[in-house]
Parts: C-alpha cells; structure tokens; sequence
C-alpha cells in the first residue's frame, strides 16, 4: 500500500536536491486543466552528471522476504494461541473481500524515496497515488481542474555510450566514457483528487470497553523495569488512526481510548521495544511481529483482542507466509514478556 502520511523530510538539504534533479525536467512538463491520459507520459530526457548521486533516490529496492525459522520447541499454551492467531488471520487472508482489496493494492506502486520527497512537496497530505489510467482502471477518475504530481520515472533508452568533458576544473582534458541516465516527467493523482467507485477497505476496528487492570498496571511496571518511560499526555495533532508509538526508551498511549484499546496498544508497543530494543528483530516486519505479540500475551492472560488484532496482521502480513515465517520470533518475544509478567505477578500477588 503507498502511503505518505507522516513522511518526514530529512531537512532542507535533501528537499532542495530533490528539486534540483527534477527543476529541467519539470519546468517542461506541467498539470494542465482537464487532464487527459495522454498527457501522462512525458519528455525522456538525460540526467546530467553533476545530479548522479541523486539517482539512487529513485530506485525503491524490493523488500528482503528471507527469513528462517528456528526448529519446533516443547508444546506449551503459547502455541495454541498462536494457532488462534493463525487462524483467525487465515480467515481474513482467504476471504473474497481481502483478495479484492489486495489485487486493487497491487496496482498502485511502491514509491521511491526521490519521488516521495516530490510528491510530499507538492502535496503534503497526500495517502494514495496514481496515474490517470490506473485510477480509470479502478473505476475513479480525476476531477476536473485538478492539477497532477509531478514525479520522475526511468527511461530504458537503447544501451549506449557517450563521451563527455568532466565538469570538475581540475580533471579539464581527460574523458570519461558513461552510459546515459534518462529520466522523464510523469503526473499521479492522490485519491483526494479522485471521484467514482469507492476502494475495498480492511475494517480494523477500535477495541472499546474494560480491561483487566491487573495485567494493565503490570504490563505498566514492567516498562518501568525495563527503563522505559510510558506517556499517556494528549497529542491532539496526531492522527487518530495511530493509538501509540514506541521509541527508544519512551512509549505513547493515546489517552482518549478506551482502556481495552490501551492495554492492547501498550501490549503492542513493549512488544516493539523487545523485538527491536532487545532481540534485535530486523524492522522489515515489525508491525507484523508486534501486533501478533500483543495478541499472544493478552490471550495467554484471557484478554481478546482478535477483533482487532487479526485484521491488523492480515494487512501487515498479506502474503500468508510472512506470518508464517515470523512465527519463531513471535513465540521468542512473546514467551520472553509473559514469563515476566508471570514473575511480577507471582511476586505482588495480583491474579490476572
């Protein structure tokens, strides 16, 4: 899924280079009134030398889906969970609505660091972007005066080669033999700028009501323990759709939940601070890892956040064997925060 909400420029620098690899290419290609498809495809055109280092922003590289998965341990109650966690994920995954959801997914690209830069440029609140065609394909179109994002792609011109003068005084006299880099202007459209056939959604729901305060206040000492300072403050500026963040030694709960909602997203973030803080879990599927640990742990003391939970991971997850190949590391950090809960609890006498 391309989403750009919350993308944080690197500063000013980084901004600016950016501008300044697509400035001749973009003063030639601009939005016009009344968009049409053809308009889409723009000049093919060379990269000068003195903007090389700059290409690399534009070439995303594919996720790294290897992994390994540790031999079967002794059965214990955690694997059951992880069974219902399986399952109820399974469910979602194998479902018409989420196969549809996935096929309209696939068709919007996976942006660049370059082109997202650009596109965060021209339009900061942009979630989802895409071509002409591609929102025609899905049944939406462009209104009427909007005006495109202006992004780079790569051109595949014949394979050449070409001699040109250094631009580097002190290098003046010799030559260089490269092959040509070519880049062209293209214009998406954020789905704001759209109208027609509403997006399959995956519903994943806010969880409402009680929750044990037992495992709430331990799961609290426990982040104490572990140096870890727990901020329940109002952050009224930041999106409703994120209920808590995970950073170094600092967690945020969004007060305004109920307090189900809190405890799974505290759950959810001391899962974060062990997978990456303690295991040293690479971050490329660490929502995945996360929102299955807090499941898992809650569970265990009889707290069901499956509602939410099962949607949440199918999402992360889509491919059913990502879930399937971090289920060693969900089963590490799960056991590791259960087992300390289970002695805090054991010691301050607090059933849960």
């Amino acid at each position: 899924m391309a989403t750009f909400t919350g993308f944080i420029l690197v500063g000013a620098l980084v901004a600016d280079a950016a501008k300044n690899l697509s400035r001749e290419a973009l003063s030639e290609s601009t939005a016009r009134q009344g968009y049409t498809a053809k308009a889409e495809i723009g000049k093919c055109e060379i990269v000068r030398p003195r903007h090389y280092s700059l290409v690399s922003w534009f070439d995303a590289p594919l996720p790294d889906y290897s992994f390994s998965i540790e031999p079967e341990t002794k059965e214990r109650k955690i694997d059951e969970v992880l069974r219902r966690l399986k399952s109820g994920v399974d469910n979602i995954q194998e479902s018409q609505n989420f196969r549809e959801f996935l096929l309209t997914m696939s068709k919007f690209h996976d942006y660049s660091i370059g082109n997202l830069m650009l596109i965060m440029l021209q339009k900061p609140d942009a979630t989802r972007v895409a071509g002409f065609t591609t929102w025609k394909g899905l049944g939406r179109y462009v209104k009427k005066g909007e005006k495109g994002i202006a992004i780079l792609a790569p051109c595949m011109p014949p394979k050449q080669t070409k001699v040109v003068e250094p631009e580097d005084e002190e290098d003046e006299g010799s030559l260089a033999e490269i092959r040509p880099i070519y880049f062209k202007v293209v214009h998406v459209f954020d789905i704001s700028q759209t109208e027609g056939k509403e997006l399959p959604e995956v519903e994943v729901p806010s969880l409402t009501g009680e929750a044990d305060e037992g495992l709430f206040n331990s799961t609290l000492e426990l982040a104490k323990l572990q140096g870890i300072d727990v901020s329940f403050e109002s952050r009224p500026y930041q999106e409703p759709a994120i209920k808590g963040m995970y950073s170094g030694k600092t967690i945020w709960v969004r007060p305004e939940e109920s307090r189900a909602q809190q405890l799974k997203t505290l759950l959810h973030e001391m899962a974060h601070y062990y997978s990456e803080g303690v295991f040293r879990m690479p971050r490329r599927n660490a929502e995945t890892i996360a929102e299955s640990v807090a499941f898992t742990v809650g569970a265990h003391f009889g707290f069901d956040s499956g509602i939410r939970s099962f949607p949440y991971v199918a999402l992360w997850a889509q491919d059913k064997k990502v879930l399937e190949q971090n289920l060693s590391d969900i089963r590490k950090v799960s056991t590791k925060i259960i087992d300390a809960l289970e002695l805090k609890i054991s010691r301050i006498g607090v059933a849960v």
